[in-house]
């Protein structure tokens, strides 16, 4: 078969078709001992995870460090993968909300620049490994609804907070009043995040790619 002349400088992209995984979602726990094992079990991947890799860890080496059976691996982490989204679902919760509703309490800025802040605090790792973070992120736009089974709280936590600052920012005047905050949140988030995705796979700044697509993309909202 002849390949396509063209088709090595095409760039490639990654995330889109890589959410199919017909795996259970990840089951969030009940009772205050299933959330001990599920930390365990986390803090236990995440260190093979740095040391030797997401392929080259062994689940029956996670299980055997945290002290807790098969089933409950799989129960709280379906797939290996599903540890880098609750690292992911943690980072989010705990770090890039704490930023948007810092900067929500700051009226002296502007909300541009809280959106801005708040894609930053999404994209820079906090407490996994740079190499885990980058990881994880691809993982989020691969398979969403996995990530925001491990959030909790919406279907589409990352466009769900975006449409909330939208919101804030039609309601000072900084926004267009005529547009939907909803299909507008959709759209920045995909925009920057699509190519901050395809930095961090290049290993390439992926926080300079979301602040050049959201100058790109903020002046249709203003």
């Amino acid at each position: 078969m002849v390949s396509d002349p063209g088709e090595r400088d095409r760039p490639t992209f990654v995330g889109y078709g890589g959410g199919t995984s017909q795996s259970p979602l990840p089951a969030p726990p009940t009772q205050a001992r299933g959330v001990d094992k599920r930390d365990r079990l986390y803090d236990a991947a995440i260190a093979r995870y740095r040391d030797v890799g997401v392929a080259d860890t062994r689940v029956e080496d996670v299980i055997a460090d945290a002290e807790v059976s098969w089933a409950t691996f799989f129960r709280y982490f379906p797939r290996k993968e599903d540890v880098l989204l609750e690292g992911a679902a943690r980072h989010f919760r705990d770090h890039v909300r704490a930023v948007a509703e810092e900067g929500l309490q700051d009226r002296r800025l502007r909300i541009r620049t809280v959106v801005e802040r708040t894609f930053t605090a999404l994209l820079r790792p906090a407490d996994m490994p740079p190499a885990l973070h980058n990881a994880a992120l691809l993982e989020v736009f691969a398979s969403p609804a996995r990530f925001s089974a491990l959030v909790g709280d919406q279907p589409q936590p990352v466009i769900g907070l975006v449409a909330e600052l939208l919101a804030e920012g039609q309601r000072r005047g900084e926004v267009r009043a005529d547009i939907d905050v909803g299909v507008a949140a959709v759209a920045l988030s995909a925009g920057c995040m699509f190519l901050a995705v395809q930095a961090a796979a290049a290993r390439a700044d992926a926080v300079q790619s979301a602040t050049q697509s959201l100058d790109i993309l903020w002046g249709g909202l203003e």
